[in-house]
């Protein structure tokens, strides 16, 4: 374990136990991700993407992101 990652943890054991364990499974859902090299998004966070996909609202043309980000490319 890195001195960072142990600093961190110093850190996190200050605060209020469901805080601590809120974090911790963050902490071990992003761990999990990057060992299966598959990103994974909780219930909640795909019930978000739903409701924001469901939205009206302002969108940019596919067009128009490609050139956008055209400029940033090499």
């Amino acid at each position: 374990m890195t001195e960072l990652l142990m600093k961190a943890f110093e850190e996190l054991s200050k605060l209020p136990d469901d805080r601590q364990n809120e974090l911790a499974q963050m902490l071990i859902d992003a761990a999990e991700s990057e060992l299966s090299g598959e990103l994974r998004l909780s219930d909640e966070q795909l019930a978000e993407v739903d409701s924001a996909l469901s939205e009206d609202g302002p969108y940019v043309p596919a067009a128009e992101m490609e050139a956008f980000f055209a400029q940033y490319r090499r």
